[in-house]
């Protein structure tokens, strides 16, 4: 088991006829482009483990697009010398994000901190989908942390923060997450998003409306019910192709 580590990537993307990626990547993040719109984030030695202090940093131009994906899942663990793994992303976005890594699960004895902070430029779009799990099967989980902020053309629209624990009777009590284990969001700013609401067996999700272009998903039930409720809304959204808001 090794130690924390710092590191700190980036993403840019430029506009033209056949737009242009750069990208800077420090061990264990692993960048890796896999179309002229899509990279891929790859973490080169496992975790993030207890100790790591890991960002990233993405730019996309005006007329640009960005789709980001992860290789895998991002299996959270503790480090040999303890305390929290911290996972800071960073997006200025006055073209089109796509933001889709697979889950990440926080293992027994686990601590994430992760912070996603999203801001978009009039005419600019994004879709930002995160998922956290408590646990791989069998286990209760370690401690998660997720804030998710954003703002349009400038102006605060959104900052939410998801606090889980599965050693706490509390937060996966009947007034917390009521034992479910797993929460998933969708974030669409600068267009529209979905809307309602529903329950199935294993999951519960509504949108709700936000005070401009956009509109938040939010899923609370078993990983692979809230999992198959985001792609559901994903595919309806992808559909719908709305263009950006220019307003």
């Amino acid at each position: 088991m090794r130690y924390g580590v710092s590191a700190a990537a980036s993403v840019q993307v430029l506009p033209g006829e056949r737009q242009r990626i750069r990208w800077s990547q420090a061990w264990p993040i692993l960048l890796r482009p896999t179309g002229d719109d899509r990279v891929h984030l790859v973490q080169g030695a496992g975790g993030p483990l207890g100790g790591d202090e890991l960002s990233l940093t993405l730019d996309v131009g005006a007329g640009a697009r960005l789709d980001l994906r992860s290789a895998a899942a991002t299996v959270v663990q503790p480090g040999a010398d303890g305390g929290c793994a911290r996972w800071s992303v960073t997006a200025a976005v006055a073209g089109c994000l796509h933001w889709a890594p697979e889950p990440s699960i926080v293992t027994d004895g686990a601590e994430l901190d992760s912070r996603l902070r999203i801001d978009v430029a009039r005419g600019g779009s994004a879709v930002v989908v995160e998922t956290a799990v408590l646990g791989r099967h069998g286990q209760r989980g370690g401690r998660y942390r997720g804030e998710l902020v954003a703002t349009w053309a400038g102006r605060p629209l959104l900052t939410h923060v998801t606090q889980l624990d599965g050693a706490d009777p509390v937060l996966s009590g009947p007034g917390g997450s009521a034992g479910a284990r797993a929460v998933g969001s969708v974030l669409v700013v600068g267009r529209a998003g979905g809307s309602g609401a529903g329950e199935l067996p294993g999951v519960r999700w509504a949108w709700s409306p936000l005070a401009g272009p956009g509109a938040v998903l939010l899923a609370v039930g078993d990983p692979g019910a809230v999992s198959a409720v985001l792609h559901e809304q994903l595919v309806g959204l992808t559909n719908a192709a709305v263009p950006a808001a220019t307003r």
